[in-house]
């Protein structure tokens, strides 16, 4: 049985410039086309070259290549992984700046055919594998894997993934935002550039996620192909990208389809109009960033910065006489928003 907990947090939006972070590790594979990744040291936030556990993955003749569905396109260069050899192909790689978590992950994937052998890209501490994606090693589909290592190979089914196409996967790892206190690591399947993802398709829960080594591998040499590991702060970081152009004929801020839906000539600016209504929103019944702020409305209000994830803290306060209410715990963890405006609800289950 759910019951709403007191208050209603309304996630009224106060939009500022985006705070970014910060790339941590790139690697692009910009080396020369069929050539083994041992001792090859380009990218940069690695703390020296690649090296192998077993056979070597190579390089790829070519480089991989995406386009988000709203035709945004992905920043690539040079060359690509490919773990097709003739034994089991393990390449690993060391970061430079010690253990990670509390980071967002992203690269480019492409199983080109059916197989049921291990393929995948693996994140370890030390010698100890934490989390992986994969394809699954019990069957023939192309399905995507997000895997906890650490725990019985226990794994999330993303449900998505296509022979011979080229997936943008995207992890972000939380530290201490999973159940209890755990870790967290959410995986998006070719999420759009233009904002924050918002909607995992696989999630997974774990004592320790950190890690500081990358490794790549095809069982038996099975081919999978890597192109475009990034680690970063942000999500921006992680899905650097050229913007379709946006057409806006007169130059007013409206593009010209916006101003098709409104019934407006798309040649004809606007320009005074706008200001005019961002100068006076009382005029026109709207609200500023400071009248949305007063519109508690008995709730709460969470401001956000751009897309960034809002900070959400509550205390659970506890009683022997309904008069003095000492905090027995406190939670605070960030929550990422969906676009738009967003009213949220705090539901507290019995179990």
């Amino acid at each position: 049985m759910k019951n709403p907990m007191h208050g209603l947090l309304a996630g009224f939006l106060v939009i500022t410039v985006p705070a970014h972070g910060a790339e941590l590790a790139y690697e692009s594979f910009d080396y020369s086309a069929s050539v083994p990744l041992t001792t090859l040291a380009g990218g940069s936030g690695w703390w020296e070259a690649w090296f192998e556990d077993g056979a070597p993955v190579a390089t790829g003749s070519d480089g991989l290549t995406y386009t988000d569905g709203f035709g945004n396109v992905l920043d690539v260069a040079g060359k690509c992984a490919d773990t097709t050899g003739t034994a089991t192909t393990r390449s690993l790689r060391d970061l430079s700046g010690g253990l990670l978590n509390d980071v967002w992950i992203s690269f480019l994937w492409q199983l080109p055919t059916s197989n049921s052998k291990f393929e995948g890209v693996s994140f370890y501490r030390g010698l100890q594998q934490a989390f992986s994606i994969s394809n699954p090693s019990t069957t023939t589909t192309s399905r995507i894997l997000l895997t906890n290592n650490l725990f019985a190979n226990t794994g999330s089914d993303t449900q998505k993934g296509l022979f011979g196409t080229t997936h943008f996967i995207v992890l972000r790892l939380t530290k201490g935002g999973g159940t209890g206190g755990a870790d967290r690591i959410e995986a998006f399947i070719d999420p759009l550039f233009s904002g924050n993802p918002s909607s995992p398709d696989a999630v997974v829960n774990g004592t320790n996620f950190d890690f500081d080594r990358v490794r790549l591998a095809g069982s038996d040499g099975s081919p999978l192909l890597v192109d475009e590991l990034r680690i970063g702060t942000s999500y921006a970081d992680v899905s650097p990208h050229d913007a379709v152009p946006v057409a806006d004929a007169d130059g007013d801020g409206l593009s010209d389809a916006q101003e098709a839906v409104l019934g407006l000539d798309p040649n004809v600016s606007n320009a005074a109009l706008v200001a005019a209504i961002q100068a006076h929103p009382d005029w026109f019944d709207l609200y500023n960033s400071a009248g949305i702020l007063s519109l508690g409305n008995g709730g709460v209000v969470l401001a956000q910065t751009g897309n960034e994830p809002v900070n959400f803290v509550f205390e659970v306060q506890h009683s022997d006489n309904l008069n003095s209410w000492p905090v027995l715990e406190t939670f605070n963890r960030q929550v990422v928003l969906p676009e738009g405006k967003n009213f949220l609800r705090v539901t507290l289950e019995n179990r």
